[in-house]
């Protein structure tokens, strides 16, 4: 892959035009789109009793996710049943004990809202047909499937024989524990999104996650194809004072860095990392940033990579309709930036900002107008990001 600038390398599609041509002739049931996920912060919400795989905090963040206009909830592991015992492959045809899969399909479709169901690929084994044929008439929309850790001959087989069997039963597909992507989402459509990162889940148990690795991989996985990161972690602190926890975990970016994530890597299937309650303020109202997280799209028109120094910052603008969206992050040093606006056309444009505020929380959202053509001076935290969203006048 070839730029005249590092931060070019975002709009080259090699990748994808070296695939083989889609093999689904129907298109039309692929729907992209952001999606509610409560592994990563542990299934917090404090207003259930007994919070955890149930069906109550299941329904909690389907609502979330109807009120938010998110299409999806992911039910990450722990639905199925594991007759033979923890740690083995789980019965992905049969929910535990008190889960009711049709009943929460239900639920959810009268909220606007569609399930996706985990499963490891151990659990598939011989049996693709039968398990979504199954989840096809539960209404299921998609399948993550995880603990793959390998790129062999054998398991690209199964790739192509797990995303050919979805398709044929209408299921879309997020693949975990995966190798990082080589056109597969061009030759199997259904094929959403997939790991192949180091994402924001290991926060969790480490302190390898930093702004200097998000801008690095900005410059370097999300040029070659989708990656599930799962970004939107609301609860920001300083790299000093982070300490890996779960349920609940931290960040050591700002707020403003993490809204940056959702423009600046790409993913069809976009799953916000934290609970509910992580988006709300103590007094039950939207918190700052919400808002961006609300509009901002999955998939996009165009690209441009329009600024930047290679591993230090990067700041990316895609265009999804007449609507053009900006992230830009920076790593552990705090810079002020001119970003360069031509790739806005022509004509003036309103601007709205969500900036790094005064800690790594606050969010400073602001609207303001530019002329295509000239510059926008952003100061970035140390740590910190920004995001925007132009609209022609």
């Amino acid at each position: 892959m070839i730029a005249d600038r590092p931060e070019q390398l975002v709009e080259n599609r090699m990748v994808q035009r070296l695939a083989a041509p889609s093999r689904i002739a129907d298109t039309t049931w692929i729907k992209p789109g952001k999606a509610a996920w409560g592994w990563w912060s542990g299934l917090l919400a404090p207003d259930i009793p007994n919070a955890g795989h149930n069906m109550a905090t299941y329904r909690r963040y389907i609502d979330f996710a109807g009120r938010m206009g998110l299409r999806y909830y992911v039910i990450d592991q722990g639905w199925a049943s594991r007759p033979t015992g923890e740690g083995q492959p789980a019965d992905v045809l049969t929910p535990s004990d008190g889960i009711d899969v049709p009943q929460l399909v239900e639920y959810a479709r009268r909220r606007g809202v569609r399930i996706w169901l985990w499963t490891d690929w151990k659990s598939l084994d011989g049996r693709l047909d039968a398990v979504l044929a199954q989840w096809q008439a539960w209404g299921v929309a998609g399948m993550k499937v995880d603990f793959i850790y390998r790129q062999d001959q054998a398991v690209v087989g199964f790739y192509h024989r797990l995303l050919a069997t979805a398709a044929r039963h209408r299921v879309l597909v997020n693949i975990h524990a995966a190798f990082v992507p080589r056109g597969l989402e061009t030759t199997y459509p259904n094929f959403l999104t997939q790991e192949g990162v180091m994402g924001n889940e290991y926060n969790r148990w480490s302190r390898k996650v930093t702004a200097g690795y998000d801008v690095r991989a900005a410059y370097t996985r999300a040029t070659i194809g989708p990656m599930d990161y799962t970004p939107g972690g609301f609860r920001n602190v300083t790299p000093a004072a982070f300490s890996p926890q779960a349920p609940a975990p931290e960040v050591m970016t700002t707020r403003a860095h993490q809204l940056a994530l959702f423009v600046l890597y790409p993913s069809p299937l976009t799953s916000l990392a934290d609970a509910p309650v992580a988006y709300r303020t103590a007094d039950g109202r939207w918190a700052r940033g919400v808002s961006f997280l609300r509009m901002v799209p999955t998939t996009w028109d165009e690209t441009r990579g329009i600024a930047g120094s290679l591993g230090q910052w990067i700041a990316v603008a895609r265009r999804k309709g007449s609507r053009w969206y900006l992230g830009a992050i920076t790593d552990g040093t705090a810079r002020t930036v001119s970003l360069p606006l031509g790739f806005l056309g022509s004509g003036r444009w309103t601007v709205r900002a969500w900036a790094d505020g005064a800690s790594p929380t606050s969010i400073d959202e602001r609207t303001g107008e530019v002329n295509a053509g000239g510059r926008l001076s952003v100061t970035l935290a140390a740590n910190g990001g920004a995001a925007f969203m132009f609209e022609q006048r």
